[in-house]
């Protein structure tokens, strides 16, 4: 039994990709991320798409130049309003540029949503992917501290500063970031960055990957 798939795919001028994944995987819906200057030529395709092959289209637009984030929130939408009505959601990286293909790519580490791109040939290959999304495997706690950093703009100069933004204190902050031996901390699961500071302070700061995945909060 063919199970009722949403098809992700990534817009651009090559629409090749595209039609790949709709001939060689299960559909149902085809959601298209595009940006914004895109926008007429991703209406026309998706007309095009409804006409001929009856595959219901929408469209999302993928602001510039923040493409990861505006990525990461556009499929994190996706997933809660649409996800709960299909039983497979696949992401095609195949078109567009290189950009907002690694935006989609990211986005399907993050959520643990099983890409395809298109090899040499232009036949689609599955991408190997996290079985469990980065939500899965990221405590609560570790959460809301990603989210107490950016709350206090991004970055602090020391566990006390963080303190100030969030309910734990210095000794299980310090736990959650830089881990222990039975478990990884926000450094080693590349979430934030630290640096030394004088005075024994350390600087953390939310990098590219914390701020995606607290995009999808």
């Amino acid at each position: 039994m063919v199970q009722k798939t949403l098809q992700i795919a990534t817009f651009g001028q090559d629409k090749e990709g595209i039609l790949a994944g709709i001939r060689n995987f299960p559909i149902h819906k085809l959601i298209l991320l595009h940006y914004k200057d895109d926008t007429e030529l991703a209406e026309e395709f998706a007309g095009n798409l409804h006409s001929t092959l009856g595959v219901i289209v929408t469209l999302r637009s993928i602001a510039q130049p923040d493409v990861i984030r505006s990525a990461m929130e556009q499929v994190s939408q996706i997933i809660r309003e649409e996800g709960p009505g299909y039983e497979q959601v696949l992401i095609n990286v195949s078109a567009g540029d290189k950009m907002i293909g690694c935006a989609a790519l990211s986005c399907a580490f993050v959520n643990g949503i099983k890409a395809f791109a298109s090899d040499m040939e232009g036949n689609p290959m599955l991408l190997p992917i996290l079985k469990l999304s980065y939500n899965e495997i990221i405590s609560d706690a570790k959460i809301k501290i990603l989210q107490a950093l950016d709350k206090a703009g991004g970055s602090v100069e020391s566990l006390d500063n963080l303190t100030r933004h969030c309910v734990f204190g210095k000794p299980l902050l310090s736990y959650h970031i830089q881990g222990s031996v039975e478990s990884k901390g926000l450094v080693q699961l590349g979430l934030v960055d630290v640096e030394r500071l004088e005075r024994g302070r350390t600087k953390i700061t939310l990098n590219i990957l914390g701020k995606m995945l607290i995009s999808t909060k």
